[in-house]
Protein backbone atom coordinates (compact mmCIF):
# COMPACT_ATOMS: atom_id res chain seq x y z
CA UNK A 1 0.00 0.00 0.00
CA UNK A 2 1.14 3.29 -0.88
CA UNK A 3 2.53 5.24 2.21
CA UNK A 4 0.02 7.86 1.69
CA UNK A 5 -2.91 6.46 1.00
CA UNK A 6 -2.82 4.61 5.08
CA UNK A 7 -3.17 8.15 6.67
CA UNK A 8 -5.28 9.26 3.91
CA UNK A 9 -7.41 6.54 4.90
CA UNK A 10 -7.92 7.25 8.77
CA UNK A 11 -8.40 10.81 8.45
CA UNK A 12 -10.71 9.90 5.88
CA UNK A 13 -12.54 7.65 8.17
CA UNK A 14 -11.83 10.21 11.10
CA UNK A 15 -14.13 12.72 9.07
CA UNK A 16 -16.93 10.46 8.58
CA UNK A 17 -16.79 9.12 11.93
CA UNK A 18 -17.35 12.44 13.49
CA UNK A 19 -20.15 13.96 10.73
CA UNK A 20 -22.18 10.44 11.42
CA UNK A 21 -21.96 10.83 15.16
CA UNK A 22 -23.15 14.77 14.82
CA UNK A 23 -26.13 13.61 12.94
CA UNK A 24 -27.03 10.91 15.07
CA UNK A 25 -26.91 12.91 17.63
CA UNK A 26 -29.02 15.85 15.74
CA UNK A 27 -31.46 13.18 15.28
CA UNK A 28 -31.32 11.87 18.45
CA UNK A 29 -31.95 15.65 20.23
CA UNK A 30 -34.65 16.07 17.51
CA UNK A 31 -36.99 13.07 18.30
CA UNK A 32 -36.60 13.63 22.29
CA UNK A 33 -37.41 17.53 21.90
CA UNK A 34 -41.11 16.59 19.98
CA UNK A 35 -41.79 13.17 22.59
CA UNK A 36 -41.18 15.89 25.36
CA UNK A 37 -43.10 18.32 23.96
CA UNK A 38 -46.30 16.27 23.35
CA UNK A 39 -45.53 14.82 27.39
CA UNK A 40 -45.12 17.79 28.91
CA UNK A 41 -47.82 19.80 26.81
CA UNK A 42 -48.98 22.68 28.72
CA UNK A 43 -52.70 23.52 29.65
CA UNK A 44 -54.60 26.51 28.76
CA UNK A 45 -54.58 29.03 31.58
CA UNK A 46 -57.81 29.44 33.25
CA UNK A 47 -59.39 32.24 34.06
CA UNK A 48 -60.06 36.23 33.28
CA UNK A 49 -56.74 37.49 33.75
CA UNK A 50 -54.34 37.80 31.04
CA UNK A 51 -52.32 40.81 30.76
CA UNK A 52 -53.27 43.69 28.28
CA UNK A 53 -50.62 43.50 24.63
CA UNK A 54 -49.67 45.68 22.46
CA UNK A 55 -48.78 44.15 18.83
CA UNK A 56 -45.89 46.37 16.97
CA UNK A 57 -44.95 45.77 13.63
CA UNK A 58 -43.12 46.97 11.48
CA UNK A 59 -43.66 47.40 7.68
CA UNK A 60 -42.03 48.26 4.78
CA UNK A 61 -43.22 47.70 1.39
CA UNK A 62 -45.46 44.87 0.13
CA UNK A 63 -44.56 41.58 1.10
CA UNK A 64 -46.20 38.76 -1.12
CA UNK A 65 -49.15 37.57 1.01
CA UNK A 66 -49.26 40.96 3.49
CA UNK A 67 -53.22 41.45 3.27
CA UNK A 68 -53.81 37.93 4.59
CA UNK A 69 -50.40 38.13 6.96
CA UNK A 70 -51.71 40.87 8.54
CA UNK A 71 -55.42 40.11 8.59
CA UNK A 72 -54.14 36.79 10.82
CA UNK A 73 -52.38 38.72 13.36
CA UNK A 74 -56.09 41.13 13.86
CA UNK A 75 -57.94 37.77 14.16
CA UNK A 76 -56.47 36.82 17.36
CA UNK A 77 -58.60 34.74 20.18
CA UNK A 78 -57.23 36.51 23.32
CA UNK A 79 -59.17 37.16 26.50
CA UNK A 80 -57.13 40.51 27.49
CA UNK A 81 -56.96 43.45 25.67
CA UNK A 82 -55.08 44.16 22.61
CA UNK A 83 -54.07 46.78 20.84
CA UNK A 84 -51.87 47.07 17.70
CA UNK A 85 -49.04 49.16 16.26
CA UNK A 86 -48.02 49.78 12.63
CA UNK A 87 -45.13 52.09 12.00
CA UNK A 88 -44.01 52.82 8.57
CA UNK A 89 -41.74 55.33 6.96
CA UNK A 90 -44.24 57.06 5.14
CA UNK A 91 -47.55 57.17 3.92
CA UNK A 92 -46.55 56.63 0.47
CA UNK A 93 -45.40 53.15 1.22
CA UNK A 94 -48.06 50.68 -0.69
CA UNK A 95 -48.27 48.92 2.57
CA UNK A 96 -50.00 51.96 4.06
CA UNK A 97 -53.21 51.40 1.83
CA UNK A 98 -53.81 48.17 2.42
CA UNK A 99 -53.09 47.96 6.32
CA UNK A 100 -55.74 51.17 6.95
CA UNK A 101 -58.89 49.31 4.68
CA UNK A 102 -57.96 46.52 6.81
CA UNK A 103 -58.50 48.32 9.87
CA UNK A 104 -61.65 50.09 8.20
CA UNK A 105 -63.27 47.07 8.56
CA UNK A 106 -62.21 45.56 11.98
CA UNK A 107 -63.53 46.41 15.07
CA UNK A 108 -59.68 46.49 16.96
CA UNK A 109 -57.86 48.97 18.68
CA UNK A 110 -55.09 50.17 16.13
CA UNK A 111 -53.12 53.01 15.13
CA UNK A 112 -50.43 53.35 12.01
CA UNK A 113 -47.53 55.20 13.26
CA UNK A 114 -45.14 56.91 10.30
CA UNK A 115 -41.45 57.00 11.20
CA UNK A 116 -40.44 59.50 9.02
CA UNK A 117 -36.68 59.27 7.70
CA UNK A 118 -36.60 55.97 9.33
CA UNK A 119 -33.80 53.70 8.05
CA UNK A 120 -33.74 50.36 9.86
CA UNK A 121 -36.33 48.04 11.85
CA UNK A 122 -34.91 48.81 14.95
CA UNK A 123 -35.60 52.48 14.87
CA UNK A 124 -38.80 51.56 13.60
CA UNK A 125 -39.75 49.07 16.52
CA UNK A 126 -38.12 51.85 19.16
CA UNK A 127 -40.39 54.63 17.43
CA UNK A 128 -43.13 52.05 18.14
CA UNK A 129 -42.36 51.35 21.75
CA UNK A 130 -42.90 54.51 22.51
CA UNK A 131 -46.78 54.44 21.78
CA UNK A 132 -47.22 51.35 23.36
CA UNK A 133 -49.87 51.17 26.61
CA UNK A 134 -50.07 47.42 27.18
CA UNK A 135 -48.02 44.94 29.96
CA UNK A 136 -46.68 42.75 27.12
CA UNK A 137 -45.26 43.64 23.84
CA UNK A 138 -45.38 41.61 21.21
CA UNK A 139 -42.93 41.98 17.92
CA UNK A 140 -44.35 40.78 14.75
CA UNK A 141 -43.01 40.79 11.30
CA UNK A 142 -45.39 41.39 8.04
CA UNK A 143 -44.62 38.62 6.39
CA UNK A 144 -45.42 36.41 9.34
CA UNK A 145 -49.14 34.43 8.89
CA UNK A 146 -50.53 33.46 12.09
CA UNK A 147 -53.74 31.31 13.56
CA UNK A 148 -55.77 32.10 15.83
CA UNK A 149 -54.14 31.20 19.33
CA UNK A 150 -50.96 32.67 18.47
CA UNK A 151 -50.83 35.26 20.56
CA UNK A 152 -52.55 33.68 23.71
CA UNK A 153 -49.57 30.77 23.59
CA UNK A 154 -47.09 33.50 23.61
CA UNK A 155 -48.45 35.37 26.45
CA UNK A 156 -49.43 32.16 28.23
CA UNK A 157 -45.51 31.33 28.18
CA UNK A 158 -44.83 35.16 30.05
CA UNK A 159 -47.34 34.20 32.60
CA UNK A 160 -45.73 30.93 33.30
CA UNK A 161 -42.46 32.64 34.51
CA UNK A 162 -40.69 33.35 31.57
CA UNK A 163 -39.06 37.03 30.69
CA UNK A 164 -39.73 36.31 26.80
CA UNK A 165 -41.61 33.60 24.84
CA UNK A 166 -40.19 33.34 21.24
CA UNK A 167 -40.92 31.22 18.29
CA UNK A 168 -39.72 31.30 14.50
CA UNK A 169 -40.72 30.95 11.03
CA UNK A 170 -41.33 28.15 8.39
CA UNK A 171 -41.19 28.84 5.03
CA UNK A 172 -43.76 27.50 2.28
CA UNK A 173 -44.23 28.54 -1.58
CA UNK A 174 -47.33 30.65 -1.69
CA UNK A 175 -48.15 30.07 -5.50
CA UNK A 176 -45.37 27.79 -7.30
CA UNK A 177 -42.85 25.24 -6.38
CA UNK A 178 -39.46 26.05 -6.78
CA UNK A 179 -36.14 25.20 -6.22
CA UNK A 180 -35.04 28.74 -4.04
CA UNK A 181 -38.61 28.12 -2.15
CA UNK A 182 -37.43 24.62 -0.96
CA UNK A 183 -33.61 25.30 -0.35
CA UNK A 184 -34.55 28.57 1.92
CA UNK A 185 -36.81 26.30 3.62
CA UNK A 186 -34.60 24.18 4.55
CA UNK A 187 -32.26 26.22 5.27
CA UNK A 188 -34.33 28.35 7.53
CA UNK A 189 -34.79 25.75 9.93
CA UNK A 190 -31.29 26.11 11.12
CA UNK A 191 -32.84 29.05 13.37
CA UNK A 192 -35.40 26.15 14.85
CA UNK A 193 -31.89 24.13 15.97
CA UNK A 194 -31.23 26.93 17.89
CA UNK A 195 -34.94 27.39 19.36
CA UNK A 196 -34.54 24.29 20.54
CA UNK A 197 -31.52 24.61 22.57
CA UNK A 198 -32.32 27.13 25.85
CA UNK A 199 -28.33 27.68 25.75
CA UNK A 200 -28.76 29.02 22.02
CA UNK A 201 -32.04 30.28 22.00
CA UNK A 202 -33.17 34.21 21.18
CA UNK A 203 -35.82 36.26 21.19
CA UNK A 204 -36.78 36.36 17.60
CA UNK A 205 -37.89 39.61 16.52
CA UNK A 206 -40.27 38.06 13.58
CA UNK A 207 -42.40 36.93 16.55
CA UNK A 208 -41.76 37.11 20.57
CA UNK A 209 -43.75 38.35 23.36
CA UNK A 210 -41.53 40.28 26.21
CA UNK A 211 -42.65 42.25 29.62
CA UNK A 212 -42.62 45.97 28.94
CA UNK A 213 -41.79 46.53 32.39
CA UNK A 214 -38.38 44.71 31.01
CA UNK A 215 -38.17 47.04 28.47
CA UNK A 216 -38.76 50.15 30.37
CA UNK A 217 -36.17 48.73 33.00
CA UNK A 218 -33.45 48.68 30.91
CA UNK A 219 -34.57 51.51 28.47
CA UNK A 220 -34.41 49.03 25.62
CA UNK A 221 -36.07 51.79 22.40
CA UNK A 222 -33.25 53.63 23.77
CA UNK A 223 -30.52 50.82 22.03
CA UNK A 224 -32.78 49.59 19.26
CA UNK A 225 -31.72 52.29 16.84
CA UNK A 226 -28.19 51.14 17.42
CA UNK A 227 -28.14 48.22 16.59
CA UNK A 228 -29.64 46.42 12.91
CA UNK A 229 -30.34 42.83 14.78
CA UNK A 230 -33.17 43.52 17.37
CA UNK A 231 -32.89 40.02 18.34
CA UNK A 232 -29.14 40.44 19.74
CA UNK A 233 -30.21 43.82 21.95
CA UNK A 234 -33.45 42.21 23.96
CA UNK A 235 -31.99 38.11 24.10
CA UNK A 236 -29.08 40.54 25.87
CA UNK A 237 -31.67 42.55 28.22
CA UNK A 238 -33.49 39.26 28.90
CA UNK A 239 -30.36 37.83 30.44
CA UNK A 240 -28.99 40.18 31.84
CA UNK A 241 -32.46 40.28 33.85
CA UNK A 242 -31.67 36.89 34.88
CA UNK A 243 -34.94 35.13 33.11
CA UNK A 244 -35.32 33.22 30.62
CA UNK A 245 -36.64 32.74 26.87
CA UNK A 246 -39.74 29.92 25.73
CA UNK A 247 -39.68 28.72 22.75
CA UNK A 248 -43.32 28.36 21.97
CA UNK A 249 -43.39 26.30 18.65
CA UNK A 250 -47.33 26.01 19.15
CA UNK A 251 -47.43 29.68 17.73
CA UNK A 252 -44.64 29.05 14.44
CA UNK A 253 -45.32 31.64 11.87
CA UNK A 254 -45.82 30.85 8.26
CA UNK A 255 -44.38 32.84 5.81
CA UNK A 256 -46.24 31.96 2.05
CA UNK A 257 -43.75 33.29 -0.65
CA UNK A 258 -42.23 32.29 -3.77
CA UNK A 259 -38.52 33.23 -4.57
CA UNK A 260 -35.58 32.50 -7.05
CA UNK A 261 -32.48 30.33 -6.55
CA UNK A 262 -30.62 33.42 -7.20
CA UNK A 263 -33.19 35.48 -4.32
CA UNK A 264 -32.76 32.90 -1.82
CA UNK A 265 -28.55 32.19 -1.63
CA UNK A 266 -28.75 36.23 -1.00
CA UNK A 267 -31.23 36.12 1.85
CA UNK A 268 -29.55 32.91 3.60
CA UNK A 269 -25.96 35.55 3.39
CA UNK A 270 -28.13 38.43 4.57
CA UNK A 271 -29.44 36.22 7.62
CA UNK A 272 -25.84 34.62 8.18
CA UNK A 273 -24.33 38.32 7.94
CA UNK A 274 -26.25 39.30 10.96
CA UNK A 275 -24.66 36.21 12.59
CA UNK A 276 -21.40 36.78 11.97
CA UNK A 277 -21.94 40.43 13.39
CA UNK A 278 -23.44 39.96 16.24
CA UNK A 279 -22.49 36.80 17.11
CA UNK A 280 -19.16 35.72 15.61
CA UNK A 281 -19.01 32.51 17.84
CA UNK A 282 -22.04 30.57 16.41
CA UNK A 283 -21.10 31.98 13.08
CA UNK A 284 -17.68 30.11 13.58
CA UNK A 285 -19.81 27.18 14.48
CA UNK A 286 -22.30 27.17 11.45
CA UNK A 287 -19.36 27.08 9.63
CA UNK A 288 -17.41 24.22 11.37
CA UNK A 289 -20.16 22.34 11.40
CA UNK A 290 -21.26 22.26 7.83
CA UNK A 291 -17.58 21.86 6.58
CA UNK A 292 -17.09 18.60 8.14
CA UNK A 293 -20.65 18.01 6.22
CA UNK A 294 -19.66 19.72 2.95
CA UNK A 295 -16.44 17.45 3.06
CA UNK A 296 -17.43 14.15 4.16
CA UNK A 297 -19.38 12.86 0.78
CA UNK A 298 -16.75 14.05 -1.93
CA UNK A 299 -13.91 12.56 0.72
CA UNK A 300 -16.05 9.58 0.96
CA UNK A 301 -16.58 9.00 -2.61
CA UNK A 302 -12.07 9.91 -3.20
CA UNK A 303 -12.04 6.91 -0.35
CA UNK A 304 -14.46 4.21 -2.14
CA UNK A 305 -11.42 3.64 -4.59
CA UNK A 306 -9.12 2.67 -2.21
CA UNK A 307 -11.91 0.73 -0.30
CA UNK A 308 -15.67 0.64 -1.70
CA UNK A 309 -17.45 0.23 1.76
CA UNK A 310 -16.22 3.87 2.79
CA UNK A 311 -18.93 4.95 0.50
CA UNK A 312 -21.42 3.67 2.34
CA UNK A 313 -20.26 5.09 5.60
CA UNK A 314 -19.80 8.52 3.76
CA UNK A 315 -23.94 8.52 2.76
CA UNK A 316 -24.71 7.78 6.42
CA UNK A 317 -24.86 11.40 7.67
CA UNK A 318 -26.92 12.75 4.89
CA UNK A 319 -29.48 9.65 5.71
CA UNK A 320 -29.91 10.72 9.47
CA UNK A 321 -30.04 14.04 8.37
CA UNK A 322 -32.86 13.41 6.57
CA UNK A 323 -34.69 11.41 8.61
CA UNK A 324 -33.98 14.46 11.64
CA UNK A 325 -35.82 16.81 9.04
CA UNK A 326 -38.79 15.03 8.25
CA UNK A 327 -39.29 14.32 11.94
CA UNK A 328 -38.76 18.21 12.57
CA UNK A 329 -41.45 18.62 10.01
CA UNK A 330 -44.06 15.79 11.05
CA UNK A 331 -43.69 17.55 14.85
CA UNK A 332 -44.71 21.05 13.51
CA UNK A 333 -47.39 19.31 11.82
CA UNK A 334 -48.50 17.30 14.05
CA UNK A 335 -48.61 20.69 16.64
CA UNK A 336 -52.42 21.59 15.92
CA UNK A 337 -54.81 21.10 12.67
CA UNK A 338 -54.03 24.52 11.25
CA UNK A 339 -50.40 23.30 10.40
CA UNK A 340 -51.54 19.94 9.40
CA UNK A 341 -53.52 21.46 6.58
CA UNK A 342 -50.85 23.79 5.20
CA UNK A 343 -47.93 21.55 5.61
CA UNK A 344 -48.44 18.55 3.70
CA UNK A 345 -46.66 15.06 3.60
CA UNK A 346 -45.19 15.41 0.75
CA UNK A 347 -43.53 19.00 1.53
CA UNK A 348 -42.19 17.13 4.78
CA UNK A 349 -40.60 14.51 2.54
CA UNK A 350 -39.62 17.32 -0.08
CA UNK A 351 -37.80 19.40 2.61
CA UNK A 352 -36.23 15.69 4.15
CA UNK A 353 -34.53 15.14 0.63
CA UNK A 354 -33.57 18.93 0.26
CA UNK A 355 -31.33 18.75 3.61
CA UNK A 356 -28.94 17.12 1.68
CA UNK A 357 -28.17 19.74 -1.24
CA UNK A 358 -28.73 22.34 1.37
CA UNK A 359 -26.01 21.24 2.96
CA UNK A 360 -23.74 22.94 -0.22
CA UNK A 361 -26.42 25.31 -0.27
CA UNK A 362 -25.86 26.94 3.14
CA UNK A 363 -21.79 26.42 3.08
CA UNK A 364 -21.22 28.21 0.28
CA UNK A 365 -23.75 30.80 1.79
CA UNK A 366 -21.09 30.62 4.70
CA UNK A 367 -17.89 30.97 2.46
CA UNK A 368 -19.97 34.01 0.51
CA UNK A 369 -20.72 35.52 3.65
CA UNK A 370 -17.11 35.83 5.40
CA UNK A 371 -16.56 37.70 2.37
CA UNK A 372 -19.30 40.10 2.19
CA UNK A 373 -19.24 43.45 3.97
CA UNK A 374 -22.47 44.95 3.16
CA UNK A 375 -26.27 43.97 3.15
CA UNK A 376 -29.37 45.12 1.59
CA UNK A 377 -32.35 45.47 3.70
CA UNK A 378 -35.61 46.18 1.92
CA UNK A 379 -33.76 48.81 -0.14
CA UNK A 380 -31.49 49.96 2.55
CA UNK A 381 -27.68 49.28 2.46
CA UNK A 382 -25.81 48.48 6.07
CA UNK A 383 -21.81 47.69 5.85
CA UNK A 384 -19.75 45.58 8.91
CA UNK A 385 -18.42 49.18 9.41
CA UNK A 386 -22.17 50.66 9.78
CA UNK A 387 -23.05 48.08 12.24
CA UNK A 388 -19.55 48.15 14.35
CA UNK A 389 -20.19 51.60 14.66
CA UNK A 390 -23.52 52.26 15.90
CA UNK A 391 -22.64 49.45 17.99
CA UNK A 392 -19.72 51.78 19.68
CA UNK A 393 -21.83 54.75 20.26
CA UNK A 394 -24.19 52.58 22.68
CA UNK A 395 -22.69 49.84 23.81
CA UNK A 396 -24.88 47.19 26.00
CA UNK A 397 -24.17 47.25 29.77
Amino acid sequence: MNPLIEPLLIVGLVVITLSSLSSALSLLFEVRFWKNRRRGQQQPISGSGYPSVTVIMPVRGLDQDLRNNIASVLNQDYPGPRNYIFVLDDENDPAYNVITNLLSNRNVNAKVLINRGGRSKGEALAFGLGEATGDVVVLVDSDAQVHELWLKNLVEALMRGFGAATTYRFYLPLRRLSLGSVLRASFNMIGITAMQNPTARFTWGGSSAVWRWLIEKWSIRDYLPYYLSDDYVITHFVHREGLGIEFVPESLVLTLEDIGLREAFSWAVRQLWYVRVYGFKGFMLYAASYTLYAITLPMAAALSIINPYVSILGVLPYLLGMVKDYVRVSGIRGLNKYYRERITRRYAVLLALASVPNVYFSWLAIVKTTFTNSINWRGRVFTVNDAVRLMREKPLP
